[in-house]
């Protein structure tokens, strides 16, 4: 059987402390090469965007909403999907390409969810239109979550991993 002697106790919280720092500082380095690698996706779907997309403009009132403009149509540059009911979209602001609008519509109800990210992907902010009211919303774990996913979707057609430019 294995004894420990009080002076034993007394060193164990911190090794375990330093462990747990460990593990924490690894995680932290892991994280950022992650981030860029992201990043560099988000700027080359950002760049082919701005590049190939077709001309298109984000309405006055959603350009407000989205703090793009006031009351003033937002020329864009526009990628975008449609699979039956449902449209995405990816639209980078002519004016400052830092602006990007990734967007869900749905045709049947014609409700609308709108993401305003930097062309590096930070969600920055969210604008909901319901039964033609558009409102900015607090951002939840729940649009976070949606965000992510739209992302992605856009980075796998427009910036596939493993390609670079």
């Amino acid at each position: 059987m294995l004894k420990i002697s009080g002076d034993a106790w007394r060193v164990a919280p911190s090794v375990l402390l330093i462990l747990v720092a460990v593990t924490f500082e690894v995680a932290a380095q892991e994280q950022p090469s992650t981030n860029k690698h992201v990043q560099a996706r988000m700027t080359r779907a950002v760049n082919t965007t701005f590049e190939k997309g077709i001309h298109a403009h984000l309405p006055p009132h959603t350009s407000t909403l989205l703090g793009l403009s006031m009351e003033q149509e937002c020329p864009v540059m526009q990628s975008i999907v449609r699979t039956g009911q449902r449209v995405q979209g990816f639209d980078v602001s002519t004016a400052n390409k830092n602006d990007v609008v990734i967007f869900v519509v749905d045709e049947t109800s014609n409700d609308q969810t709108l993401y305003l990210s930097s062309a590096s992907g930070r969600l920055r902010r969210v604008v909901a239109i319901e039964k033609g009211v558009g409102r900015v919303r607090p951002v939840s774990e729940q649009d976070r979550k949606a965000f992510a996913e739209q992302k992605q979707f856009w980075l796998d057609r427009l910036a596939a991993a493993g390609t670079s430019k």
